[in-house]
Parts: structure tokens; C-alpha cells; sequence
């Protein structure tokens, strides 16, 4: 007994911790999250596939939520791979994703930072921006289009039925409507003319960061 202690306390003295550094970011975004948060170009255009945002489009949210300020990208996504919550998510996606599984028995939060700080060093990649700029962004969002009932609002059907029309999605995708409810301001059921715009102009004041 005494001779494995020895064995033990030396190996655990030889075994030093990986620090931030030392992390294979690489692999670990290969194991734990690349089979979901795609990075094929080529399948880009099969929005239906998908089964949550691609990791270029989680990183193109997140550079418009946070601008330039990279360290409070990097704390708010590490926190949400761990600690997901619907109401911290500012991806329209999250209507037809949902919530996210935590990551907290799979990856520390050391690993969680580490992963999330690579993402936002290497996406989006300029390919991909290129592709979103040919689809038209939000240029074609208008009122009127979305009010497809022409009652002067909008219901959270009319906003992903558009979305679904526009990204080629499966209508039947649509799992909850926390995106939407965020931008119903007055929790009316329903987004007025006041309400888009604001939605709108949040959006391009981000995109001008």
C-alpha cells in the first residue's frame, strides 16, 4: 500500500495542469461541437439539415450583440455552453433549435472559454459572409411583406412563416417563439409597426459596430 501511495503522489507531482494555452481547442471543437455547429461550406444551403446554427453564424450574432469586445463575447458564450437559457439567446435560430443541451459534464468551464475564444478568432469566414450578402440579410424585411393577413400586426406565424420562406426552412421547424417574444416589447402576442422598427434598427445599429 504504501509503495502505490509513492507511485501515485509521483505521478500526480509529474502530471502538470494544461493551461489555457495548452488546450487542443482544435479537438475539443471537433468532439464536442462540430457535429452540430457545422463548418462545410458546401452544406451551408441545406438550412432544413441543420439541427443548430452553424458555428459561422453563432459567431456573426455574437460579434453584432458585442462588437469588438471580444472578452465579453468570450465570458457571455462560455457561460451559455454551460448555463443555457432561452432568455440570454439572441439568435432568431433558437425558434427552431431550442434551448441547447448544457455542456457542463462535458466540457469545464476552462475548456468551454477556450473553445469560444477560438470560434471567435477563426469565424465567420469571409466565404460565408459573402454567402449571407447573396441571400439579402434582412434588406427584404419589410411590414407589409411579413403581414401576410394585412390585419397591421404581426403574429409570431406571419414572422416564421417569412423566415421560413426566406431560409428555405421547413415551416414545421419552428419549435417555440422566444425570439419573437422578445421583440413583442408590450407582451401583446403580437409585433406592431413601432415594435419591427425598433427590431430593425437594433439590428443594423449591431451590424455597424
Amino acid at each position: 500500500m504504501k509503495t502505490k501511495t509513492i507511485l501515485i503522489t509521483s505521478l500526480l507531482a509529474f502530471t502538470p495542469l494544461l493551461s489555457a494555452n495548452e488546450i487542443n481547442t482544435t479537438k475539443l471543437f471537433e468532439t464536442n461541437c462540430a457535429a452540430c455547429h457545422i463548418t462545410d461550406l458546401s452544406k451551408m444551403s441545406n438550412k432544413s439539415a441543420f439541427v443548430a446554427p452553424p458555428a459561422d453564424e453563432i459567431i456573426t450574432h455574437a460579434k453584432e450583440e458585442f462588437g469588438a469586445d471580444k472578452a465579453k463575447a468570450v465570458k457571455f458564450m462560455a457561460d451559455y455552453v454551460r448555463n443555457p437559457d432561452p432568455m440570454k439567446s439572441f439568435c432568431a435560430s433558437i425558434e427552431t433549435f431550442g434551448v441547447m443541451p448544457t455542456q457542463k459534464d462535458v466540457v469545464t468551464a476552462q475548456e468551454a472559454e477556450a473553445i469560444v475564444s477560438m470560434m471567435y478568432d477563426s469565424y465567420p469566414r469571409k466565404e460565408f459572409t459573402e454567402m449571407e450578402a447573396k441571400e439579402g440579410g434582412h434588406s427584404g424585411m419589410t411590414f407589409e411583406k411579413l403581414d401576410y393577413d394585412k390585419d397591421g400586426s404581426l403574429s409570431a406565424k406571419e414572422f416564421q412563416r417569412f423566415r421560413a420562406e426566406k431560409n428555405h426552412i421547413n415551416p414545421n421547424k419552428f419549435v417555440n417563439t422566444y425570439y419573437f417574444d422578445r421583440m413583442d416589447l408590450n407582451r401583446d402576442g403580437k409585433m406592431d409597426q413601432a415594435e419591427f422598427d425598433k427590431m430593425k434598427a437594433d439590428k443594423q445599429r449591431k451590424k455597424n459596430r
